[in-house]
């Protein structure tokens, strides 16, 4: 057989991988994922019945399998109703990177200050390489840039999102705020000093359970802390949480700049990890 790989190939493959490569993107972080290796393991168990002729197993998936676009168009609706939007919005997926990053970090900053500055307690949560969207459920899904008013109208204490945590993560487009009112899972009783309530036991806990970036306003002391990988920083004024956030969220920023250290851990016993 006389086959020459051609110009035209390379395209081909190079266009199939470009699209394999965004679709990928899209869905990082999101229960897509899982689905998808659901859907895997479904494939799997029917190959697995063709090749040892379990013909019962055969026909169910057989069947199941000549209805697969309608199930995945049902299975992934939302996301990819909103992979469609964020591709008509940005078609190449390009981000700002380190600016959009830097930025974050001043926001970020200045909108917990503020939180601080006026006693009223505050939880955000950043979502980082770990997806987040199992928690989405328990709160309030949105799509909202995030900027220092916008976090202080939702942690206002008239307002009727001002429970539980709100979520920011990165996009195409910039940082964005992704969920109110989220219901976090809590620390062990023993994770986290006693001197420290729900709002600390929750930052802790999601932290232990990713590699989320949890931002605590304090509405009693007015004090700032982070948690992460399950433990709890000591109270930072504005310099010190500009710097722990750069250090976590610029790439440049590196590991040298000092962060939750196990010496700002154990310092009083705060959020000690057993």
């Amino acid at each position: 057989m006389d086959w020459q790989f051609g110009l035209r190939d390379a395209v081909d493959i190079a266009l199939v991988a470009l699209v394999i490569y965004f679709v990928l993107r899209l869905i990082r972080g999101t229960r897509t994922v899982q689905m998808l290796s659901g859907l895997a393991v479904v494939l799997l168990v029917y190959e697995l019945s063709r090749l040892f002729g379990l013909l019962t197993a055969e026909w169910l998936f057989g069947h199941f399998f000549s209805a697969f676009i309608v199930i995945v168009v049902i299975l992934f609706q939302h996301d990819i109703r909103r992979a469609l939007m964020r591709v008509a919005v940005n078609p190449l997926g390009s981000t700002s990177g380190a600016d959009s990053e830097s930025m974050a970090v001043t926001i970020l900053a200045e909108a917990s200050q503020a939180l601080a500055h006026r006693n009223w307690g505050g939880l955000i949560v950043v979502e980082r390489t770990t997806g987040l969207k199992h928690l989405y459920d328990s709160g309030v899904e949105m799509d909202m840039p995030l900027r220092p008013d916008v976090v202080l109208t939702l942690f206002c204490p008239e307002a009727p999102m001002h429970d539980g945590a709100i979520v920011v993560s990165q996009h195409p487009g910039g940082w964005r705020i992704v969920a109110a009112r989220v219901l976090l899972p809590l620390a062990r009783a023993n994770a986290v000093g006693g001197e420290f309530g729900t709002r600390h036991r929750a930052a802790v806990g999601v932290s232990e359970e990713s590699d989320a970036l949890v931002i605590i306003a304090s509405e009693e002391t007015g004090d700032i802390r982070l948690a992460e990988d399950g433990r709890l920083s000591e109270a930072l004024d504005s310099v010190a949480l500009r710097r722990e956030l750069a250090a976590r969220l610029l790439p440049e920023a590196g590991s040298g700049v000092a962060g939750i250290s196990e010496g700002g851990l154990d310092a009083g016993g705060m959020g000690q990890k057993e």
